[in-house]
């Protein structure tokens, strides 16, 4: 079954990795290049300096996760490429800089951007 979402083809890759804006992390690599079309694309890169298959895998499932590729806005081919200590990091961690990195290339919006939507927040003095 193929899955619209995920970036299959080296050729994909190819242009993320020639054409894509990049930005680096801690625990991941970020490139993202506009695709023209309604849903976002996720590659993952996780070498074998990661650790053994079983980290690999795992990593690759936290990644999925954090990014969530269905509540990205449309439009984005994305490869998202593992560090090594990864494997040992907390998911809250990487789930957070991953974010930063997704707004540093531009597929997210800076956190406390006008969305039109009202502030649900409660005000301070009510907690």
């Amino acid at each position: 079954m193929r899955r619209p979402w995920s970036l299959a083809r080296r050729e994909q890759f190819d242009s993320v990795f020639r054409r894509g804006k990049v930005s680096h992390g801690t625990f991941v690599s970020v490139r993202a290049l506009p695709n023209g079309q309604e849903t976002s694309r996720l590659g993952l890169v996780v070498g074998k300096r990661v650790g053994s298959a079983v980290q690999r895998n795992r990593t690759k499932r936290r990644i999925r996760e954090a990014v969530n590729v269905r509540a990205l806005p449309g439009g984005w081919d994305i490869v998202v490429t593992a560090r090594p200590g990864i494997d040992s990091a907390k998911y809250a961690d990487v789930e957070q800089e991953l974010r930063g990195l997704l707004v540093r290339v531009g597929v997210l919006e800076p956190r406390g951007h006008d969305t039109g939507l009202p502030d649900m927040r409660l005000p301070e003095d009510s907690i």
